[in-house]
């Protein structure tokens, strides 16, 4: 059975290990800026492959003002991962506009058993970086660091700023995981989907939407409500479940496989003993359940997985995880299950023949084809059904994915995780039985090097999306508690927490999933990068925290900007003079809206209404201000010529200098209102 490891202070000058870096690129270039790049390694650091290497990009020295900006990814990646942004996701060129040079590295590559090479390798990238910049710059001076990372490149942030002091002087993770995340976030939300489907979804979407009920379990049976209340204790935001139709399992299927290592025994349990659910006749699990036993037809031809493609948002980083296998087969299948059979991420089964006990995960069921996905843990690297032929009997199983659906039952925590008190009776008991290791934070320990705890040596700014679906709102919360507890309650002169509405997951701001709902925090996460600069630096303290409260596992916050604080803008629209009105084709709609800055966070820069759902914001509204242009108000009107229920949306953006100058510092939010036109 693993153990959790104890913390000790990372020093990267007593490391031999990585004490011969080198330099193997150094040349100035043109794009995205004037830069010089520099790219290079250490030496005699390979492991399963890959040896620990990094890039610098050093702006012209007229522009640099001491310091640098630290990228760790979710999930380790090339250390050019993120030269091919571009616009607001540029994270180069935001620090090279910045007067900071970027630091970027592999991370040392992905491992199942050595988390602590994360921490180390960013560390030892970071201090190599002072080295090189001193020697560029001519300067004596100790270039300010602060590293950044968002979902799971959050644990490693958290872990950099807690193992190592001196290196960097701030953190900003953002969309925190915590010790108990995974898989455990993920598993009550897939179970709401099962279990809901698309007619049930739809309505707790409507009932959440201007002009609806407001609440969530309107229209929903008895099952449906009960499998709902518990994942809204869990955390999930009741607003965000618009996000399911692109939402999937998030990295359930990847991390299925590190459960089968750490206790297999849990998916015998589940169907079989008392107080799991799989083993309770009447439970959704076993009506759900698949065990489809058929005959492979024909092997159809190998599928090459891509390794040059790349995948670099915090939302799917995890995916590079699934790449490197070489041939899966796709099977064509004798016989097929029911249509309406529940195979979302099965495994498939190899009975017999040649590939007899071989396992690994479906990707897809088109028709008679079956693609399987690659393998996670290397156990079926190379060809993952290797010895597979025409005729052989496979069963198509879907047990150990709904095991998975209620796994956070069985791994209760202590009361500092508080939405896990849904699991507890009266006495203070768990209701389930339990497992005998808590498997998310072994898993949180080979994500970050450490499992995070609030003893940070540094500053932090932590940046959360109140409708995040797969880091949830309240994770920012336990982490501020964790700081102010290792700092023995002197939070203010360490720590930050800002919530955004109306954000989720996903750090891209050239690519959202939703743009009737959703905007994205980039603008918040630069100016936080930015204002822990200014903390550490000059002294400047940022703005306080975010004003919120949790209630049941939800993050509320007050409805106005000045109340709220934080750095988000705060939009409040009107049709008609309200949140939901009726109007006849052909008549004319008045939309109105006021929009507050937050006390110290800038002023309103910019307002976009889309009224007919074109995804187009582009057309910028005139607005007049108050308080020197904190705060803001919109009128317009507009003419819907066709009958039917529109949801219009308006944008809105601020910055702290009050002009649309730096894309880099545009923060946003959005609001609603609903229109039924007949």
């Amino acid at each position: 059975m693993r153990t959790m490891q104890e913390n000790k202070i990372y020093i990267p000058e007593e490391d031999p290990y990585f004490a011969r870096p080198y330099i193997d690129v150094e040349e100035w270039r043109d794009t995205p800026l004037r830069h010089l790049y520099v790219h290079g390694g250490f030496e005699g650091t390979k492991k399963d492959g890959t040896e620990v290497k990094f890039c610098f990009y050093f702006p012209e020295k007229e522009k640099y003002e001491g310091r640098f900006y630290q990228y760790v990814s979710p999930a380790p990646e090339d250390e050019h991962e993120s030269e091919h942004l571009t616009g607001e996701d540029d994270k180069i060129s935001f620090a090279l506009t910045h007067g900071a040079y970027y630091v970027v590295t592999n991370q040392g590559g992905f491992s199942l058993t050595d988390g602590e090479r994360l921490f180390k390798s960013s560390a030892n990238g970071a201090q190599f970086g002072r080295k090189t910049a001193q020697r560029i710059y001519g300067y004596e001076h100790r270039p300010f660091g602060y590293i950044f990372g968002g979902s799971g490149g959050s644990f490693k942030t958290m872990s950099c700023m807690e193992m190592t002091k001196g290196i960097w002087d701030g953190g900003v993770p953002y969309v925190l995981a915590n010790p108990m995340a995974t898989p455990n976030v993920f598993s009550p939300r897939v179970r709401v989907m099962r279990v809901l489907g698309e007619e049930g979804l739809k309505k707790i979407v409507d009932n959440m939407e201007p002009g609806g009920s407001g609440d969530i379990y309107q229209g929903l049976d008895k099952t449906q409500r009960e499998v709902l209340l518990e994942a809204t204790k869990m955390g999930f935001p009741k607003r965000g479940w618009f996000c399911w139709p692109f939402m999937g399992d998030g990295s359930l299927m990847v991390l299925a496989p590190m459960i089968y290592r750490i206790y297999p025994q849990y998916f015998l349990d589940f169907w079989s003993k008392p107080g799991f659910a799989g083993a309770d006749p009447d439970s959704t699990e076993a009506r759900d359940r698949v065990q489809f036993v058929t005959t492979v037809k024909e092997l159809v031809y190998p599928e090459k997985k891509e390794s040059g493609e790349a995948y670099t948002s915090v939302d799917n980083s995890w995916i590079n995880t699934l790449i490197g296998n070489n041939e899966t087969p796709v099977i064509r299948l004798a016989q097929l299950p029911d249509a309406d059979a529940y195979l979302f991420h099965s495994r498939i089964r190899v009975l017999n023949g040649g590939a007899a006990g071989k396992e690994c995960s479906i990707d897809r069921i088109e028709g008679d084809l079956l693609t399987v996905s690659s393998a996670y843990d290397g156990s079926n690297a190379g060809n993952s059904l290797e010895g597979l032929e025409p005729g052989d009997q496979i069963m198509l199983d879907n047990s150990d994915y709904l095991a998975m659906q209620t796994l956070q039952r069985h791994q209760v925590p202590d009361a500092s995780y508080y939405v896990y008190e849904q699991y507890r009776d009266g006495n203070g008991n768990p209701l389930y039985p339990q497992l005998p290791v808590l498997i998310a934070p072994l898993i949180a320990q080979n994500g970050g090097g450490s499992v995070p705890n609030g003893r940070i040596n540094g500053k932090v700014i932590a940046v959360c999306s109140i409708l995040d679906e797969s880091a949830l709102a309240w994770h920012g919360d336990w982490y501020r508690n964790a700081v102010r507890q290792a700092k023995d309650g002197d939070e203010e002169n360490w720590f930050r927490l800002y919530y955004n509405d109306n954000c989720i997951h996903d750090d891209r701001a050239g690519y959202l999933d939703d743009r009737q709902h959703q905007v994205d925090y980039l603008g918040i996460l630069h100016q936080a990068l930015l204002d822990i600069a200014d903390w550490c630096e000059k002294g400047i303290a940022p703005a306080p925290t975010t004003n919120y409260r949790v209630n049941d596992g939800q993050i509320e916050v007050p409805a106005g900007a000045a109340e709220r604080g934080g750095l988000q803008p705060v939009a409040d629209a009107y049709a008609n003079g309200k949140k939901c009105t009726t109007v006849k084709a052909g008549e004319p709609v008045i939309f109105t809206a006021d929009i507050e800055v937050p006390l110290q966070a800038g002023k309103v820069t910019a307002a976009a209404w889309d009224y007919e759902k074109t995804d187009d914001f582009s057309e910028l509204m005139p607005f007049e201000t108050e308080e020197d242009g904190r705060i803001a108000y919109v009128k317009t009107t507009h003419v819907f010529t066709k009958p039917g229920t529109y949801f219009p949306v308006l944008k809105v953006q601020s910055s702290r200098d009050g002009t649309l100058e730096d894309i880099f510092v545009q923060c946003r939010n959005l609001d609603r209102v609903r229109v039924i036109v007949e």
